[in-house]
């Protein structure tokens, strides 16, 4: 499976939970495989760390098409 390049400022959804939007902070390029930070749109003091390989997973994660202005 090609991996889609992930950038800073997407929002992506988790599959089982389509209302909640969380959107790339940020790398941690120090860890294999790399390391992306999340902040939930909608509660800013909320934020998960993921790899890359799971954000990029269509079992888990999909883009919402709500990007940050």
């Amino acid at each position: 499976m090609a991996r889609v390049p992930v950038e800073i400022g997407q929002s992506f959804r988790k599959t089982e939970s389509q209302w909640v939007v969380w959107t790339v902070d940020s790398f941690n390029e120090n860890t294999q495989p790399v390391h992306v930070r999340l902040t939930r749109v909608d509660d800013p003091t909320t934020s998960i760390t993921v790899s890359i390989d799971v954000l990029s997973d269509p079992r888990h994660y999909r883009r919402s098409g709500v990007e940050p202005e």
